[in-house]
């Protein structure tokens, strides 16, 4: 029997890496654009609750806990992902990073004052992320996991 070289059998285009298969490039780059994603979510949830909401009035308002939510969404996804859950959570991760860009733009317009780019920072890496994640080569890693039961015709 002639000898194979592993690398003959390994599809070209993919990472080594995270549990045994080939990771895509495109997953690693959602993983990394969503672990990236976190960190203006949560500098934006750490700062609207320091300063107490989105009016200036001096209390803070209850719903700034709900700010948090955006992060730790993200975060979760981002994890599920790693572990070859899904590439949907990922996606629909965006929904909560899209509301609070909308509630800082529509904060400052009620207010008056400028904002500029700057807050869609909070929204362009989870579109990133979710971009890649739904890319198909992700897709079909996802779907090659080991344990996945294959559905059959």
């Amino acid at each position: 029997m002639p000898f194979r070289s592993a690398s003959a059998d390994r599809p070209s285009g993919f990472l080594p890496g995270l549990g045994g298969g080939r990771v895509p490039w495109t997953a690693v780059t959602a993983m990394v654009c969503a672990a990236v994603a976190v960190i203006p979510l949560l500098l934006m949830a750490v700062l609207l609750f320091a300063v107490g909401g989105l009016s200036p009035d001096a209390a803070r308002e209850a719903w700034v806990w709900v700010v948090f939510l955006a992060p730790v969404v993200q975060f979760v996804a981002a994890m599920l992902l790693v572990t070859r859950r899904g590439w949907l959570p990922l996606v629909l991760a965006v929904l909560p990073s899209a509301l609070l860009t909308w509630a800082v733009y529509a904060a400052a317009r009620d207010e008056g004052d400028a904002v500029g780019v700057g807050p869609l920072l909070i929204v362009f890496f989870p579109l990133l992320a979710a971009g890649f994640a739904a890319a198909p080569p992700t897709r079909r890693w996802l779907a090659a996991r080991p344990g996945r039961a294959r559905a059959t015709a």
